[in-house]
């Protein structure tokens, strides 16, 4: 694949027995998801029904572009192109599946023009496409710096930019691991979409444009580690609870005083505030 070559991809969804298996296997992943990953996605309303959308997310692990694949065409009914590694592409099984979900091909070493131009006509004929803004898997818990081009697909095709962030995905499935931690919870938050209309109002082209295109990237990433901050420090709160619970040497509440009964009793309180 060269520098300049791009993908054309299909965004009607197949039928026969590929669209047999197209959605069958969405099907099945989310049902195992849901046994083996406790998995559970929130705001799934939000997602756009129509029009040009490009999905933004972060990267903790390798399940993520099959979780927004199947979030998309399971919730909202839409296919999902997400740029895949080139070589998954002359994996036989792989590729058949690569090719099913609307992937396209990126050289990671050689990326050139071609992966951007195939975003902006997948944009441009009101598809759905999902991009990771860091450009690989993050080495911590929330993101890192973003790579240029994403905003800028979204301001060229005026289209609705919708936020999704993977919460627990970096716990179960870190960076530097070769499988999952099965039965963990993978939560998933699906943020409100931004049109067009909201996220450019009054931005004008040159310097202008570009200042207001980085002050959106900071405003996305703040909106997708959020999620990840609350979660990490509920999880804080709650282990410190747990180890306060357990000391040995915490504050004991002192036992309630006996409530006087007879006239003798009531004597004896007022005489020594028993």
């Amino acid at each position: 694949m060269s520098r300049t070559s791009f993908v054309l991809v299909q965004q009607k969804p197949p039928t026969g027995w590929r669209g047999w298996v197209y959605h069958t296997a969405v099907d099945l992943a989310l049902a195992i998801g849901r046994v083996l990953l406790h998995f559970r996605a929130f705001g799934t309303e939000n997602f756009p029904a129509t029009g040009p959308v490009l999905v933004l997310a972060n990267h903790p692990s390798y399940l993520d572009p099959p979780t927004l694949v199947a979030i998309s065409i399971y919730y909202a009914k839409r296919d999902l192109s997400i740029m895949a590694w080139d070589k998954l592409f002359r994996i036989p099984l792989v590729a058949f599946f690569t090719r099913t979900y609307k992937a396209y091909p990126v050289d990671r070493d050689n990326p050139g023009r071609g992966p951007y131009v195939t975003l902006l006509d997948i944009l441009k004929k009101g598809g759905v496409a999902g991009v990771f803004p860091e450009g690989s898997r993050s080495a911590q818990r929330t993101m890192g710096p973003w790579k240029p081009g994403a905003l800028r697909a979204a301001f060229a095709t005026r289209a609705t930019i919708l936020p999704i962030t993977l919460v627990t995905a970096g716990k179960f499935w870190p960076k530097g691991t070769w499988r999952p931690q099965w039965f963990r919870s993978h939560r998933v938050v699906v943020h409100k979409a931004i049109p067009y209309s909201e996220y450019a109002a009054g931005v004008a082209d040159g310097p202008a444009g570009r200042q207001a295109q980085e002050a959106l990237a900071v405003r996305l990433q703040q909106i997708i580690n959020q999620p990840v901050l609350d979660h990490d420090q509920a999880l804080q709160r709650k282990l410190q609870d747990a180890a306060a619970k357990t000391d040995p040497l915490r504050p004991r509440p002192k036992a309630p005083l006996p409530t006087p009964q007879t006239r003798k009793e009531q004597a004896a309180f007022r005489l020594f505030g028993w």
